[in-house]
């Protein structure tokens, strides 16, 4: 990898962090309703959050790893794949602590978008927010150090 394809991974990965901010303000605003149709726009802004993370790691995988060809393999291994580090490859990109987190939130997605007749749990939703508020605090600060990090194994100037 160079500076032009690390800063470019850097900026793409900036944009899915504020998109991903975008959605968990949407989710907790949406939620506020206290109705069906809020909590509903409420799922489908969770959902995004979530697509918006895992877009981000597909990202990141196939920047180092160039072998990603089945992307619908890739829903049930990304998580995993992603919270480990590839010695002279890249580092860890999601940190053990938000692996609950997001698992919850991969979980809740399928459901949701697959779900022929879905009644939102309020309680639920109080819950999947908490896991999207972290995620979406989280991300810039994973970036930056993900980053930086890749930028001192391989000697790149940022």
């Amino acid at each position: 990898m160079d500076s032009i394809a690390l800063k470019t991974l850097q900026e793409e990965l900036l944009n899915d962090s504020r998109m991903a901010a975008d959605a968990f303000q949407k989710a907790a605003a949406r939620f506020e309703r206290k109705d069906d149709a809020g909590y509903e726009s409420c799922g489908h802004q969770l959902a995004r959050l979530y697509n918006t993370f895992e877009q981000a790691g597909l990202r990141v995988a196939k920047s180092f790893e160039n072998n990603i060809d089945n992307e619908q393999g890739w829903h049930g291994a990304w998580l995993t794949r992603l919270t480990i580090g590839i010695p002279g490859v890249r580092p860890a990109f999601i940190p053990d602590g938000l692996k609950l987190p997001l698992n919850e939130l991969k979980g809740f997605r399928h459901v949701f978008v697959h779900a022929y007749d879905l009644q939102l749990d309020p309680e639920k939703l109080v819950l999947l927010l908490k896991y999207a508020k972290e995620i979406a605090e989280a991300f810039p600060g994973l970036i930056e150090k993900f980053i930086s990090a890749v930028a001192g194994e391989q000697q790149i100037e940022l």
